[in-house]
């Protein structure tokens, strides 16, 4: 993005946002000027970079003020500015949204297992324990999502109850001695790994760190995401689900690996109530 200047440098005569052919002073140039001539080159004929600070909100909850340009001091480029806000969206109707699409959200993860429930009503077919789980932490997330959304404050709090949090290892995976007994505790169904950040909820993927061999900490499967759970300074624990389902539940491990000194705990964030629901993939729901 470019600007073009008038010639005593105080006005900004146009915006442009692709190159194109430009007449410039009653000259006509073609629009290779924009990436064959130098930076000084086309400054000299008023033609400088646009810049851009700032960022765009999230239009769910605030507007945004019209975008503004600023010639810079040393006339060497303008600054274009975004996101400053204009003002917050309207509370209740923003939460009657929110809830209005977790009720939908709600509905069509039960839809899925409904013929269940028909099956059951028509052919007195028993319901599997795991689907009766997955309807039931279906709901409770609902009840959950319903209550964190009518509870924010303001837009800024609804908007943090949307939010997925930044997990203790983000970008910097843990890595632990799966063959350690003084690492994977089956007493205790504990990882230990000091000041390993870790915090209740907090959902990880596992990887055995094997290329080519199956060699998980037993209790666990290569590859699955689980939520961190009892975590203390040095130790954590793990469930299929988290608390906010309802039904949370320490795995138990029941030996170290066969192999590995570096198996990897991935942090994927605190997910946030709102977006996250259970599905009968979830190996805690899956037949």
């Amino acid at each position: 993005m470019w600007a073009l200047l008038n010639s005593d440098e105080d006005t900004i005569v146009e915006i442009i946002n692709n190159p194109k052919p430009m007449t410039i002073d009653g000259i006509q140039h073609p629009r290779g000027i924009f990436n064959l001539w130098t930076v000084a080159e086309r400054k000299a004929v008023g033609l400088v970079p646009v810049t851009t600070t700032g960022s765009h909100l999230d239009p769910t909850y605030y507007t945004e003020e019209n975008e503004s340009y600023a010639i810079a001091e040393d006339k060497a480029s303008v600054v274009r500015t975004i996101g400053t806000k204009a003002a917050d969206k309207v509370l209740a109707t923003v939460k009657s949204q929110q809830v209005s699409h977790a009720k939908v959200m709600c509905n069509n993860v039960l839809a899925l297992t409904d013929w269940y429930i028909v099956r059951k009503a028509e052919a007195s077919t028993a319901i599997p324990a795991k689907i009766t789980a997955l309807r039931t932490a279906t709901r409770t997330v609902y009840a959950a999502v319903k209550s964190a959304i009518n509870g924010a404050a303001n837009v800024g709090a609804l908007a943090t109850v949307n939010a997925t949090t930044a997990g203790a290892s983000e970008g910097a995976p843990l890595e632990v001695d799966g063959t350690d007994s003084d690492v994977v505790s089956t007493s205790n169904n504990t990882i230990t790994s000091n000041g390993h950040g870790f915090v209740d909820d907090e959902a990880l993927t596992y990887n055995d760190g094997q290329r080519l061999a199956d060699n998980p900490i037993k209790g666990l499967v290569s590859g699955q995401q689980y939520y961190v759970h009892s975590a203390a300074t040095n130790t954590f624990k793990l469930s299929l689900t988290p608390s906010t389902f309802g039904d949370e539940a320490i795995i138990s491990l029941t030996g170290v690996a066969d192999a590995g000194d570096a198996h990897i705990f991935t942090s994927l964030g605190i997910p946030s109530i709102v977006t996250n629901w259970p599905a009968d993939t979830d190996l805690a729901y899956k037949l």
